[in-house]
């Protein structure tokens, strides 16, 4: 019965150390992405264009008793089928992958 019950703690235990690691997406607001993200968007593609979304990706990374989280990526999508833009940068504002849009070459 011990063992049983080491077992299930053991399993419970695992299983929400993965859970935390588990990457997770959400819309956000214009402003709540970096300022060093939007700049190097115009700096690649110009305006930013309108009726777009932007999501970011992230993991929660917990250090002792404080728990925050930590971005992976910051995406922009606007449109849908052979108009669809998605353009992704890093946290540190290198871009990552673009699909619709074409870089401003000399920038």
């Amino acid at each position: 019965m011990k063992k049983l019950m080491l077992t299930l703690i053991f399993a419970a235990a695992f299983g929400v150390s993965v859970m935390a690691q588990v990457k997770k997406t959400e819309k956000i607001q214009t402003d709540e992405v970096p300022v060093s993200v939007r700049l190097a968007f115009e700096k690649d593609f110009g305006k930013i264009p309108e009726d777009g979304s932007w999501t970011v990706s992230y993991t929660m990374i917990t250090d002792g008793n404080r728990t925050s989280a930590k971005p992976i990526w910051y995406q922009y999508t606007k449109g849908k089928g052979s108009d669809k833009i998605e353009v992704r940068y890093t946290p540190e504002a290198k871009l990552e992958s673009s699909k619709g849009l074409t870089k401003m070459e000399g920038k």
